[in-house]
This record gives structure tokens, sequence and C-alpha cells, in this order.
């Protein structure tokens, strides 16, 4: 990937933070970065292009945040780490900013068939990584919880990304509130 390539998906992910995936323009980007729309359509000749890869993006991040966690210890210590992270990362975050997954979930009735399932995918597969530590923390007797560990992992996605949803409302506390309850739930 070439630097500007780089330079353009990370100023499309600074923006992100603060409107949805429909809200912003080339044009926007343009004059954050400094340079004509011309040069990012070179590099993106869509805004789909732009979508589906801001999301190998993110996903590309967050395989190796994943990976770490699970490598630094046994899986419920991944899953009490990823919460903690969690934790961190959205709080570090301004009230304002909206949760990248968020910000593309917002416009999913007007984006394209292939971008909506480009979504999908991405949510999909970080489901899927946490059911699979889900269930090998349960086997060997780290977490407990009721059902399948798919069922689990959306219960564990839906309340961290409504709590963060939630933020500029209820405040930092609430979103601490839930990480907290989340493990106690599981007996973390």
């Amino acid at each position: 990937m070439t630097d500007r390539k780089l330079q353009i998906l990370q100023t499309a992910a600074d923006v992100l933070e603060n409107k949805s995936f429909a809200a912003f323009s080339y044009q926007d980007l343009a004059e954050r970065l400094g340079i004509r729309k011309a040069s990012i359509h070179h590099h993106f000749a869509t805004k789909d292009d732009l979508g589906r890869a801001l999301i190998a993006y993110y996903q590309e991040n967050g395989d190796a945040i994943m990976g770490r966690l699970a490598e630094a210890g046994t899986p419920g210590q991944a899953i009490a780490a990823m919460l903690d992270l969690a934790e961190e990362v959205l709080l570090d975050a301004k009230p304002s900013h909206v949760c990248p997954s968020g910000a593309f979930e917002i416009d999913a009735g007007s984006l394209s068939d292939e971008f909506q399932t480009a979504i999908r995918e991405f949510k999909q597969r970080h489901l899927d990584r946490v059911a699979g530590l889900l269930d090998a923390a349960r086997a060997q007797g780290e977490v407990a919880f009721l059902g399948d560990p798919a069922d689990q992992s959306a219960i564990i996605m839906a309340a961290l990304q409504g709590a963060r949803e939630a933020d500029p409302v209820l405040g930092r506390d609430f979103f601490r509130g839930v990480v907290r309850q989340l493990k106690r739930s599981m007996g973390l």
C-alpha cells in the first residue's frame, strides 16, 4: 500500500470518528489532506471502494489486537483483557466520537449490497473470534455463561456498542458499569 493510500485511509478513519460514512465526502478528505479529490479517486475510484478498504484496514488492526490478546495467556485472560482494552480504547475517545462499526451501520440501508456484505463479514469475523475464546475459556472452567458461545459473543458486542453509543448521554461510569457487569456475569 502506498503512503498516500494509507494516509487517505487513516484520514477517513479519523473522519469516521465524527461522522457516519454517508455524511462525509471526498471533498472533506481532500481538504483535510491538502490534496485534490482526483488524488483520492486515483486510489479509491468509488466511495464503496474506500469503504471496503476501511473495513479491511479495521479488520487487519482488529486481527492484530485479538492475536496479541489470545497469545497473552489463557482464553479467559484474553477475554478479560479484551474487555479491559475495549474500556480503555472507547473511553479514551471523545464522547462525541462514533464507533467505527456504528459509523457504517447507521448508513447500512443506503450502502451497496456488496458493501453491506463486507460489513456483515467484518462483524461476523469478530463475533466468531470472541465466540471461540468463550468456548475455550468455558471448556477450561475459566468462565461460565448460559447458552451458546456465539450468543454470548453477540451479547458482549451489543452491550459494548450500546454502552458506547449511550456514553454521551449517560456518561463514562455507565460504560464502565457495563464492562464490570459483563465480567461478573461470566465469572471474570
